[in-house]
């Protein structure tokens, strides 16, 4: 059934972010968009099935390859690719789109109803994007080791040229929340690289938004319990994908421990052993959920959060979440 629907008939609050799921009518649009001068790109999907993108530039041309979107070959790999990745961006530009952003919004607010809410979402922070998407681990830790100065040139070059596209979205957006997709852990970044990097970029994202009296929610899905006293500086008002053990290692009482007890916490059942296992048991994961929701998460700023990206899960088990809830006085 429809992506709404399915939230409806399973009785669970909706908080939506992004596009993913959405049908093209209900898609909200971005109130700007990235100018790149004399920037080119260009993507083939070959026989074998993987996908080629190419951006052409004056500078240079950078190429990355995929397989079902999971990068295998990452544009920037030497430091001739940083340079041309710099002078990209330092010829690159946010500048207002049109209208369809707030019409597109409107029509999603009013597919919503009363059931729910919209986070507008970004793409991670110029350090994360590099990480995941531009270099990769290896080829990031490698040039900052041997290019700090043009490493971090790069960095506050992409910065500067974010902050114009979360200024355009704040004063057009009239969503309450926005969301950048960082997905950070600490399998990627240490907590000192992530204070002298990561955390002034999220501190500047979230005085952006502050000033136009919006909540900013980060997307961290990993491990991130040694950054959480980093995490409480950026300002932040919440964190989705909190992942207790077995996936993540942060309990929810720990967040609220360092960060307070207003903290907004989207996170809940990620223990596949429970909810996705063909040895599936009713009980077991009723216990489960009686484990978490303790006093002190009923009376939090909590979103229990039951993830299924891509995995087949009967329907019988979110409405069996739906009825623990509903049993307890508390909604999903």
């Amino acid at each position: 059934m429809p992506v709404l629907d399915f939230y409806r008939y399973i009785g669970c609050d909706i908080a939506y972010f992004g596009n993913y799921g959405l049908p093209e009518e209900l898609r909200v649009k971005p109130p700007c968009r990235l100018v790149q001068s004399d920037v080119t790109l260009e993507s083939e999907t070959r026989p074998d099935g993987t996908t080629v993108n190419t951006t052409r530039s004056p500078w240079g041309t950078l190429t990355a390859t995929f397989i079902k979107g999971h990068p295998i070959k990452h544009p920037v790999e030497t430091i001739k690719d940083l340079r041309v990745l710099k002078k990209i961006w330092l010829h690159s530009r946010y500048e207002e789109a049109g209208a369809e952003a707030e019409d597109s919004y409107a029509r999603l607010i009013t597919a919503l109803g009363d059931d729910g809410v919209y986070v507008y979402t970004f793409s991670p922070s110029p350090l994360q994007t590099l990480l995941e998407y531009d270099m990769g681990l290896v080829n990031a830790y490698a040039l900052l080791a041997d290019y700090p100065e043009e490493f971090s040139e790069l960095l506050a070059i992409m910065h500067s040229r974010r902050i114009q596209e979360y200024e355009i979205c704040a004063r057009r957006m009239p969503c309450e929340a926005f969301m950048p997709v960082e997905n950070t852990s600490t399998t990627m970044i240490s907590p000192d690289i992530y204070e002298k990097y990561s955390l002034p970029h999220i501190r500047d994202l979230v005085d952006v938004m502050h000033r136009h009296d919006k909540k900013v929610i980060l997307h961290m899905c990993g491990l991130i319990r040694d950054l959480l006293p980093l995490i409480k500086q950026t300002g932040a008002d919440g964190i989705n994908a909190l992942c207790q053990q077995p996936i993540g290692n942060t309990p929810f009482e720990t967040a609220m421990d360092v960060l307070g007890d207003d903290i907004i916490i989207w996170g809940g059942v990620v223990d596949d052993t429970l909810f996705h296992a063909p040895s599936f048991s009713r009980t077991r994961l009723e216990q489960y959920l009686s484990k978490i929701m303790m006093p002190r998460i009923r009376n939090a700023n909590f979103l229990l959060w039951v993830p299924a990206d891509g995995l087949e899960t009967p329907v019988e088990r979110f409405l069996i979440v739906k009825e623990w809830m509903e049993k307890f006085g508390t909604k999903c």
